[in-house]
């Protein structure tokens, strides 16, 4: 049978992608001049001079990049790849392959448990996991100090942000001192991702999903429903922006001596050891992305709950 056209909402939506991305586009281009003006004019030489960009923490902070940090970053990578495809899938409404049951023994409820669509079981799953792992990293980052990496503990954090950004901008980067500390803008945006970004896409996701107790649901303000699908799909964009500049600027600021400190822990710019294991570890991703489709998932559902396969949709 021939494929159906996109409808005309398809359409619409395909036009302004493509226009976003060439405002995003032009923008970036017409930022990035406008930074490397300014930070040859005077007033920008004085600024730089006196905001380098990066604070040093609090005497005592550990540096490097200890193996259960290499861990804890790699499995929240893992885990926000399916967390974002699931995401996306609850996005586009479309009618889910299963609908999964809980099997109402461990925990037990007093009522029936609920039938969720396949995409939301799947999203459940993956964010648990992720959680667990957060936990994980934020109990140990606080026990070992590294908490002051990504915790600003001055005012002058604030323009020496500024000043890292216009370096970024000008595509003249700030002084790389990761091993010891991050400049003032990684300390901002690492410090917001862990304390701010993950917790609110933590309560709003509770907010949206079945445990969520009824007696504490609200029709207006930060308990209703639409507030929270709203602060929740802000949360999922920022992560996807957060990752795409993430990802780039390790690979753009030195990439081998970033990979060998985050994934094996040493201060090293010339090994491709890290490069390699960063190459398998993505590989790893892409085959766990085919692998752990819809059919998949609803093979591992059916060994823990009780699960009701739809009919195939007609093309």
């Amino acid at each position: 049978m021939p494929e159906a056209s996109p409808t005309p909402r398809e359409r619409s939506r395909v036009r302004r992608a493509v226009a976003l991305a060439v405002i995003g586009l032009v923008g970036l281009v017409v930022a990035v001049m406008i930074a490397r003006w300014w930070r040859e004019t005077d007033a920008g030489g004085v600024f730089l001079a006196q905001y380098p960009g990066s604070v040093a923490p609090p005497a005592g902070t550990p540096t490097g990049f200890p193996a259960w940090l290499s861990w804890t970053h790699a499995l929240n990578a893992f885990f926000l790849l399916f967390i974002v495809s699931s995401a996306l899938h609850l996005r586009a409404g479309t009618r889910p392959p299963a609908f999964v049951t809980r099997r109402n023994r461990w925990p037990r409820t007093a009522g029936a448990p609920k039938r969720l669509g396949l995409h939301t079981w799947w999203h459940l799953v993956v964010v648990t996991l992720w959680v667990a792992t957060g936990l994980v990293y934020v109990t140990l980052l606080l026990v070992s100090g590294h908490w002051a990496r990504i915790v600003p503990t001055e005012w002058s954090v604030i323009p020496n942000a500024i000043s890292a950004g216009v370096q970024y901008l000008s595509l003249d980067w700030p002084a790389h001192t990761s091993w010891a500390y991050y400049n003032a803008l990684q300390v901002l945006f690492y410090g917001a991702t862990v304390f701010l970004a993950a917790p609110v896409a933590l309560v709003t996701g509770l907010r949206l999903s079945p445990v969520w107790p009824d007696r504490w649901m609200r029709n207006h303000g930060p308990l209703s429903d639409a507030w929270a699908r709203r602060t929740h799909s802000l949360v999922l964009w920022f992560y996807l922006a957060f990752t795409v500049v993430h990802v780039g600027l390790v690979l753009l600021t030195g990439a081998r001596r970033n990979l060998n400190a985050m994934y094996l822990g040493i201060d090293d710019g010339e090994s491709w050891l890290g490069a390699i294991v960063f190459a398998v570890s993505v590989v790893v991703m892409a085959a766990a992305w085919v692998l752990l489709r819809p059919p998949a998932q609803i093979t591992i559902a059916e060994r823990v709950a009780d699960v009701r396969r739809m009919p195939v949709a007609p093309r």
